[in-house]
C-alpha cells in the first residue's frame, strides 16, 4: 500500500486520513507535503467548515519515517520540511485531531497544532526530541503552552515519556476521550457542530484567540472591534437573529473567499 493522506468530505467537513499502517502511519515519501496542500486547499474551499485529521488502522502517525531521517538528517529539524505539521494552528478553519494509537514525534507536533484533540482510550501522546537528542520543535516550546501548564509540558518534553488518554484528558491536552472505535465519530461530530454555526464568526474567532495567545491580552481586546467590524458587513448577523426569533435553525452563508485575507489584516493593523 502507497503511503498517502487519503481525502474525503463528510458534509461540511474534511476528512483527512494518515495512511501508512506498515510503518504506524509514518510520515513516507511525499506525505508531509501531500498533507501541507490537502490542508491548504480545504482551507480556501468556502464549503470546508471544519477539518478532521486522523489515521488508518488505529494509529494517529509514530512520527516521519525513521529510515527517511536517517538518510536525510537535515530534515529533522527543517522548518520547511515540517511545515505540514504546524500548519492547522494557523489556519482560518477549524482543525480536530482524532487521535488513537500512538501520536508520536511529529505526529504528537500534528495532534498539538490542532484545535482541539478527541482520544480513543488506546491513544498516548509523546514529545520525543529528548529521548533521541534533538531540540523539540514545531511548537513543542511555544505552543504546547498555551494548552497545558508549565509543570506538564516541563515533564512531556523532558521525560519524553508516552502521556496516556486519560492523563492527557486530566491535563487539558484532550477534550474528549471515549472508545478508540468511536473515536472518528465523536470528532465528527465535533466537527459537525461548529460547521453549524456562522463560518465567518469561526473563523474571526480563531484569529483573535491566535492573536491574544501570540501578542497577549492588550492585543486581543484591541482586536475585538475590528474583528467585529468585518464581520458586521456579511449576513451571518442578521440570519443568527432571525432565526432565533423565528425558532428555526440557522442557515449560515458558507464565508466569503477573502474574509480570512480581511481577518488577518485586521490582526496585523494593530
Amino acid at each position: 500500500m502507497t503511503a498517502t493522506i487519503n481525502q474525503a468530505d463528510d458534509g461540511p467537513v474534511r476528512i483527512l486520513t494518515l495512511a501508512n499502517p506498515a510503518k504506524r502511519n509514518a510520515f513516507s515519501g511525499d506525505m508531509a507535503a501531500r498533507l501541507r496542500a490537502l490542508l491548504l486547499e480545504a482551507d480556501q474551499d468556502a464549503s470546508v467548515r471544519a477539518i478532521v485529521i486522523t489515521g488508518d488502522a488505529n494509529t494517529f502517525s509514530s512520527g516521519h519515517d525513521l529510515q527517511e531521517v536517517l538518510d536525510n538528517p537535515e530534515t529533522a529539524g527543517d522548518p520547511e520540511a515540517n511545515a505540514a505539521f504546524t500548519l492547522p494552528a494557523e489556519l482560518g478553519t477549524p482543525v480536530v485531531a482524532a487521535v488513537n494509537g500512538a501520536a508520536y514525534a511529529a505526529g504528537f507536533i500534528l495532534a498539538l497544532n490542532c484545535d482541539i484533540r478527541i482520544a480513543g482510550r488506546n491513544a498516548k501522546f509523546c514529545a520525543v526530541g529528548a529521548r533521541i537528542g534533538l531540540v523539540p520543535v514545531g511548537g513543542q516550546l511555544s505552543r504546547l503552552l498555551d494548552v497545558v501548564t508549565y509543570p506538564v509540558a516541563f515533564k512531556m518534553l523532558t521525560t519524553a515519556a508516552p502521556v496516556y488518554a486519560d492523563a492527557a484528558r486530566a491535563s487539558g491536552f484532550v477534550s474528549d476521550v471515549c472508545d478508540p472505535a468511536d473515536t472518528l465519530a465523536r470528532a465528527l461530530a465535533l466537527a459537525h457542530q461548529i460547521a453549524e454555526v456562522s463560518p465567518a464568526v469561526v473563523r474571526a474567532i480563531k484569529t483573535g484567540l491566535r492573536v491574544t495567545l501570540h501578542d497577549g491580552l492588550d492585543a486581543g481586546n484591541a482586536l475585538e472591534p475590528r474583528l467585529a467590524a468585518v464581520v458586521r458587513d456579511l449576513p451571518d448577523g442578521n440570519e443568527g437573529v432571525q432565526s432565533f426569533l423565528q425558532k428555526r435553525p440557522p442557515q449560515y452563508p458558507d464565508a466569503p473567499t477573502d474574509l480570512q485575507d480581511k481577518l488577518d489584516k485586521a490582526g496585523a493593523d494593530r
